[in-house]
């Protein structure tokens, strides 16, 4: 091999090592999974921090640099967070970027199937953008989304999707704006992580006042 190609291939090689670890799409995440699978602490795009709760260690991503859900933006304006309990991925709590906001909840939808349960509230958007977010709502949750009689550009949609699939709870959140904005959030835990009190911002046992409360036992 002549010495330029040869120099060319070891700068190529360089090049992969250096960046290869600074992008991770989350949706390759299972929760349950042995968290050293999935080599957290060297993907360059999280920072350790180890709770005061026993066997419980948080992975986080600021800004979400580098981190995509099958290949939808995340929102740069938050962050992720990772729970690992006992060594295994407990939860995760993400946001994907506001204008890929509808497109994440087709993908997530699609991954969970019929919820279990829905919270639904009405949204009156701007008559240039209500239709076309309607018409893909609609799509997602055929029953659940309806133009409301007597209203303009009206229509009731799932603020928030709930899914138990046994050994998981999943929640999905959304909040319509007059202007068509689109704002999201999406928290999936593992029953075990989420009793033991394990993660941030979940609180065990479920408050009454929660529309979860009958679900989340």
């Amino acid at each position: 091999m002549k010495k330029g190609k040869f120099l060319i291939l070891i700068f190529v090689v360089l090049i992969n090592i250096c960046c290869g670890n600074k992008s991770f799409d989350l949706s390759s995440v299972s929760l349950g999974e042995e968290a050293t699978k999935y080599d957290f602490e060297n993907k360059d795009v999280f920072l350790k921090d180890k709770s005061s709760k026993p066997d419980v260690i948080q992975y986080y991503a600021d800004e979400n640099k580098g981190l995509t859900y099958g290949g939808i933006p995340l929102d740069i304006t938050m962050g992720t967070r990772i729970t690992v309990y006992k060594g295994k991925v407990g939860a995760i709590d993400t946001n994907a970027a506001e204008k890929n906001s509808l497109e994440f909840v087709e993908k997530i939808a699609g991954k969970h199937g019929k919820p279990t349960a829905t919270v639904t509230d009405k949204a009156t958007v701007d008559a240039k953008i209500v239709k076309q977010i309607f018409e893909k709502l609609k799509k997602v949750a055929p029953d659940k989304v309806s133009w409301n009689q007597g209203e303009k550009n009206s229509f009731t949609y799932p603020t928030s999707f709930f899914w138990d699939d046994g050994k998981n709870y999943s929640i999905l959140s959304l909040s319509i704006e007059d202007d068509g904005r689109i704002r999201n959030k999406y928290v999936t835990v593992t029953k075990d992580a989420y009793r033991n009190d394990a993660v941030f911002g979940l609180k065990y046992p479920t408050p009454q006042g929660s529309p979860w409360y009958q679900y989340m036992k």
